[in-house]
């Protein structure tokens, strides 16, 4: 197909797949909830309040029809729901009118853009300064991008350039969103050049711990070798931990890697 069948968006297949994904992430009825909750998600435009029952329901009753129509929900429609009373219906306006000037980076992030995670989202960021320069940028230009290969550059751009999105990010500005410029830290990240690797059970999910350690410059990588720097290891830790061990890789546990990430004023 060329278009979805939801929504009417640009359908995209990357070389190399046999799937058809819809590009109109923000605007198509059929991912408009999980979009929702990733919108409002704590790393994302950290929405307290807004949980996956009560986006079900402003759903349903055709409130919200896309992430921008949150910026105009108004007191009386939130009392009207199930289980919303007036202290619930006011922190929540508090909320959505709190969040109106995310980091760009965050924003980017909270856009649900395919691959383009927090690390991804924050070099973006930091390389184009502007949410309208990286709109109009080509796809040459975003592969120069550290973090950003082929495949997300044309992720990033077959997002852009679908209509509905460009349509939904101009609701958000008119409902007063404003994104704010990252600062790029001025200098080399603390674990630049640094090679990692995760082994075990670890209390956050890997690819959580993995985002981190890139955002602190570090190369996460799935296997040990004498190139490996620190080894990071949780519980039920096996031949990854073995081995190095036997090279005299320096092995950290999870507790010291948390305090080494609060050390960089990461909280987790």
């Amino acid at each position: 197909p060329e278009e979805c069948p939801v929504c009417g968006s640009a359908v995209e297949r990357i070389e190399g797949e046999a799937v058809f994904r819809c590009t109109g992430g923000l605007f198509c009825g059929a991912q408009l909830i999980r979009s929702i909750l990733h919108f409002a998600s704590r790393r994302a435009m950290d929405i307290e309040g807004l949980g996956e029952k009560l986006v079900v329901q402003l759903v349903e009753s055709g409130m919200v029809q896309t992430v921008a129509d949150l910026y105009r929900l108004d007191r009386d429609q939130l009392v009207g729901l199930e289980r919303m009373g007036e202290k619930s219906a006011d922190n929540l306006i508090g909320q959505l009118e709190r969040s109106k000037q995310p980091a760009l980076d965050r924003l980017l992030y909270a856009l649900g853009i395919r691959e383009v995670g927090e690390v991804t989202a924050r070099s973006l960021a930091v390389h184009f300064g502007s949410l309208v320069k990286l709109i109009e940028a080509p796809e040459e230009e975003l592969i120069d991008v550290q973090d950003v290969g082929p495949i997300v550059a044309g992720h990033v751009r077959a997002f852009f350039d679908e209509p509905h999105n460009r349509e939904v990010l101009d609701a958000l500005e008119q409902a007063g969103v404003r994104w704010q410029p990252v600062e790029s830290g001025g200098g080399e990240r603390p674990l630049a050049g640094q090679s990692w690797v995760l082994t075990g059970t670890l209390g956050m999910p890997r690819a959580r711990a993995k985002s981190f350690l890139e955002s602190l410059g570090a190369r996460v990588t799935g296997s040990v070798s004498a190139k490996t720097t620190v080894v990071l290891a949780g519980e039920a830790a096996g031949s990854k931990l073995r081995k190095a061990e036997k090279l005299g890789i320096e092995v950290m546990e999870e507790a010291a890697f948390l305090d080494l990430l609060q050390s960089h004023g990461i909280e987790p």
